[in-house]
């Protein structure tokens, strides 16, 4: 009943959006709000959300996978990236700390952690605009999948320090990962052309990348988009990303769908968006400017 549910609003508000010339996506999204408001006249399991929430999960994983795939990791330490990614981050907390103040009954901590939060951009979205337009590979592509990147690493640190947790001290062996470049070379020749190969891939992606960086303490996403990095200057790396793009858009429907199950945002939520929407000119002006320095 459940899959027969989410499948079939998706496809529908999918296809509606699609026919007045917005991404499917957005109907994504409206599907996980009409699943939202109707779940109890439609008597969905109460585990509902948190297999929706799962599917999500490997969603995100294959698709960080797929961008490591085609990344070039000298990338991230180019001055139009981290300049980038530096700049964004601090303007945005120094931006939207005062909004947060204004908007919120809150205390300086929190109205800073908030601000941090909302210093971070969305991956996710972002990676899957440039994959659906197919520009990835161009020059702002990889400048935008780095930054992004930069800000994850970066989100990784804040959460750590924030929960006063640290990862394992297992996670190091994180740094003698590029030693086994070579065994993964031999492997993803040997998976041949076929289901062995998206086997593989979802090994790599869902298992060894996620689920072991969970493991030691790291991002579960980190893991995948590593994993999919060190593969990515293999001849078949395009073949491997070609061969878990179906599987990969699936799960991410879930991730659209997730966010619309967790409710409709209340009448602050509205107004707090509508003042940071005034901020994304400047956004954009400054992910502009690193791109293209004059």
């Amino acid at each position: 009943m459940l899959e027969a549910v989410w499948i079939g609003f998706a496809f529908s508000l999918g296809l509606v959006v699609r026919a007045i010339g917005l991404p499917p996506l957005v109907g994504y999204l409206l599907a996980g709000f009409v699943i939202s408001a109707t779940a109890s006249d439609l008597n969905l399991p109460p585990e509902g959300p948190s297999i929706i929430h799962h599917v999500a999960h490997l969603g995100v994983l294959l698709l960080l996978f797929t961008v490591g795939l085609k990344l070039n990791v000298r990338s991230l330490g180019k001055p139009e990236v981290l300049g980038g990614s530096t700049l964004h981050f601090v303007l945005s907390i120094v931006l939207t700390l005062p909004a947060v103040l204004f908007i919120f009954d809150v205390s300086w901590y929190q109205a800073l952690m908030l601000a941090v939060a909302l210093a971070f951009s969305s991956t996710v979205l972002a990676a899957k605009v440039l994959e659906g337009k197919r520009e990835i590979r161009a020059f702002h592509g990889r400048v935008a999948i780095g930054i992004l990147i930069m800000q994850d690493l970066l989100a990784l640190l804040v959460m750590s320090l924030a929960n006063g947790t640290t990862p394992s001290p297992w996670a190091l062996l994180v740094f003698a990962l590029p030693l086994l470049r070579p065994l993964l070379y031999k492997l993803l020749d040997a998976s041949g052309h076929e289901d062995l190969l998206i086997l593989f891939g979802l090994m790599l992606a869902l298992v060894i990348g996620g689920q072991g960086f969970e493991l030691v303490g790291l991002s579960s996403e980190l893991g995948a988009l590593v994993f999919g990095a060190m593969l990515a200057k293999h001849p078949r790396a395009g073949e491997l990303s070609k061969s878990l793009w179906s599987i990969k858009e699936f799960f991410l429907v879930g991730f659209f769908l997730q966010i619309g199950i967790d409710g409709l945002p209340d009448a602050n939520a509205w107004l707090f968006a509508g003042v940071m929407s005034l901020l994304l000119p400047l956004k954009a002006l400054l992910f502009f400017s690193a791109a293209y320095p004059v």
